[in-house]
């Protein structure tokens, strides 16, 4: 993103190259006129006009750059001249009057010439919101590091996003990495701090697995309110990613436990631990069948977890379409084995011939804040057997390696 605002003329030609761009908007010669009574007849500089002057300068500029009059240039015409605006009127008074403040009315009109929503195809050549986003970025950057204003701009680009159908993932990268230090970097409280990043989160529409990285990341460094707690049930429920026991750390562990009487956070808990949710007891703001579909193969994967641990009455990693719970025919689960293996929850090989399934992963149930003894006493013994295996194909191939010369020998 841009950084710092070229413009390669003097004062006096700025203003008179903008008061010409308003005249062009209104057909008239009106502006130009009207700013030949605040200029030196000759050439001039900055430090030549008084402070009357400029002040008059500024009212007189800022008296015709109305949103409704900028609205009429077009899209691609906006941004420069916008920046013309922004750098005349840091001319006429001073950076920190006319950017470091949140009352500057640059901020205003700006604000009101983003559009209410998405252009249509014949508003093409119409100032899009993305060009409000890229003028709000380049103020950002030119704002020092510590500026409170910094957190203003941070919440009305949150807010351009939110209104204008703008891709969020073009700004997840950027704002989600950077985001956090920013704020701290302006000794912005930390209630504040939690509700900028929580806006930030809900622009994601997509509920993609980065979100839930950056909402695990941090999660495990703050505490969550009931109301924080509520969003981050909702989310994980609403993401493609079917195994979110990931986003439990100590933190979410215990906002889940100081909030275990909540229904949506029970439904959770029984998410997370492999239990089949039916689909009438989701709320209706949630996606209830997409929801029921990942329970079913989050169950199946608990059932093949359960069933191969250390203790387990099933002798062996062959599971036969009989022994599956849960499911009404073979066709069915197949279906959700297969969105298993693609959820990479399972791994495997699948017979349809002899009905079979045989297992060669799966995910463990280890959730923080929970005795998770067993589940870890399974994982060492899968090390254990990794690397047990790892030491038998070290012998197969020391063997080979020996018969193939010997061979070559005889």
């Amino acid at each position: 993103m841009a950084s710092v605002i070229v413009v390669d003329t003097e004062l006096e030609d700025s203003i008179r190259e903008y008061g010409q761009i308003i005249d062009s908007i209104n057909n008239t010669t009106d502006f130009s006129t009207a700013l030949k009574s605040f200029l030196p007849e000759a050439s001039w500089t900055q430090q030549q006009l008084s402070n009357d002057a400029k002040a008059g300068l500024s009212k007189e500029i800022l008296t015709v750059s109305t949103s409704e009059t900028l609205k009429k240039l077009t899209d691609k015409e906006f941004e420069p001249t916008f920046y013309l605006l922004i750098h005349i009127l840091s001319q006429l008074s001073s950076h920190d009057e006319i950017l470091n403040n949140v009352k500057s009315p640059i901020y205003t009109i700006l604000f009101e010439v983003n559009p209410k929503q998405p252009p249509s195809l014949r508003d093409r050549r119409s100032i899009k919101s993305t060009s409000v986003l890229s003028i709000l970025s380049t103020i950002f950057n030119l704002l020092p590091k510590e500026s409170k204003t910094r957190v203003y701009v941070l919440e009305n680009v949150l807010k351009v996003i939110k209104t204008s159908g703008i891709d969020f993932s073009l700004i997840q990268d950027n704002i989600g990495t950077n985001l956090l230090q920013w704020l701290q970097e302006t000794k912005t409280n930390q209630d504040e701090i939690k509700a900028i990043f929580w806006d930030f989160i809900e622009l994601d529409g997509e509920y993609s697995q980065k979100s839930l990285e950056y909402i695990k990341s941090f999660t495990s460094s703050n505490a969550l309110s009931k109301e924080e707690l509520l969003k981050l049930v909702k989310f994980a429920l609403s993401s493609k990613i079917v195994d979110v026991s990931f986003l439990v750390n100590n933190n979410v562990a215990q906002a889940l436990s100081a909030n275990s009487s909540e229904p949506l956070v029970t439904l959770f808990q029984k998410y997370v631990h492999g239990e089949i949710i039916p689909a009438e007891q989701i709320p209706s703001d949630l996606p209830a069948d997409f929801i029921n579909s990942k329970s079913k193969i989050l169950a199946l994967a608990k059932f093949f977890a359960d069933s191969t641990a250390a203790g387990s009455d099933h002798d062996a990693i062959v599971f036969k379409y009989s022994e599956i719970p849960n499911v009404a025919s073979s066709l069915e689960f197949e279906e959700i084995l297969i969105e298993a293996i693609k959820a990479g929850v399972i791994e495997g090989k699948l017979n349809q011939l002899d009905e079979t399934f045989y297992l060669t992963r799966v995910n463990r149930f280890i959730i923080a804040g929970e005795d998770n003894s067993k589940n870890w006493t399974q994982v060492k013994l899968a090390l254990e057997q990794w690397q047990s295996s790892l030491t038998d194909i070290n012998d197969i191939v020391k063997t080979a390696r020996e018969n193939i010369v010997n061979n070559n020998t005889n």
